[in-house]
């Protein structure tokens, strides 16, 4: 499994404070979100940011065709089913991820957190549900509810989320990620975490798309390490650094 790992000081240190699983955007790579990844590294967290499937060094070799523009306009029902399917594929790989990070000593067991963007986001979701130990999950522009009738559409479980904390990002425009549906399942929620209320948090950026502006973007990180911070741990960083896994490199 490519990933890519970034910490302060040493991985062992940083998993003390929390590992977080990333998860980029459909199209990308476990590089693609090096801001995300140092932010939390630079609040005292490992991130292990990955690959997801049909993505980055095992890119699928038709991934342009079999996702192209012209295909999906041609046959939506058939490459969507085919979308769907690289993040339940995504998520199902969680399990055996936090057993080889734990065997590696690189998290502790009620320290382990998923994020993610757009796709990223969506497999965050599915990840509570993937594995109990997932504590805390941030969604940034994803969505509970996959685009087609899904039975394993995490929507359709709002009674096996709780206790995580779960905090989601959503753009009121999104064209990709509609917020009205993740607004929706956070209220949703609400009845099944009367114990903690404060574990469930939706956020809503106004007048925004799909892509945010920098600003919100900056906005979001902080949102998402306070998330962590506040669900994982608190202690403190020490300087920050990324590491290669399994031959994988970050590049600018």
């Amino acid at each position: 499994m490519p990933a890519l790992l970034c910490y302060g000081g040493s991985p062992e240190l940083a998993k003390e404070h929390g590992t977080v699983l990333f998860y980029h955007g459909f199209g990308g790579t476990k590089e693609r979100p090096a801001p995300y990844l140092r932010a939390l590294a630079e609040a005292g967290f490992l991130a292990v940011s990955l690959d997801a499937v049909g993505h980055g060094e095992r890119r699928f070799a038709d991934f342009g065709t079999r996702f192209s523009d012209e295909r999906w306009e041609r046959d939506f029902a058939g490459t969507e089913t085919e979308f769907l399917q690289l993040i339940d594929a995504t998520a199902a790989e969680i399990p055996a991820i936090i057993d080889e990070l734990l065997a590696r000593d690189l998290a502790t067991a009620n320290r382990i957190g998923v994020a993610g963007r757009s796709l990223g986001g969506n497999v965050a979701y599915a990840a509570v549900l993937a594995d109990r130990r997932v504590r805390a999950a941030v969604s940034v522009v994803g969505s509970p509810e996959w685009t087609l009738p899904w039975p394993d559409s995490p929507h359709h479980f709002p009674e096996r989320f709780y206790p995580a904390a779960i905090q989601a990002q959503a753009a009121e425009f999104d064209e990709h990620s509609p917020a009205p549906q993740i607004r929706d399942f956070h209220i949703k929620l609400e009845s099944f975490y009367l114990d903690d209320p404060s574990r469930n948090q939706y956020v809503e950026y106004l007048g925004a798309g799909h892509f945010l502006t920098p600003e919100l973007d900056a906005d979001s990180r902080d949102r998402l390490v306070a998330w962590f911070e506040r669900w994982l741990s608190s202690s403190l960083p020490e300087r920050a650094g990324c590491q290669a896994s399994h031959d994988a490199a970050l590049s600018d």
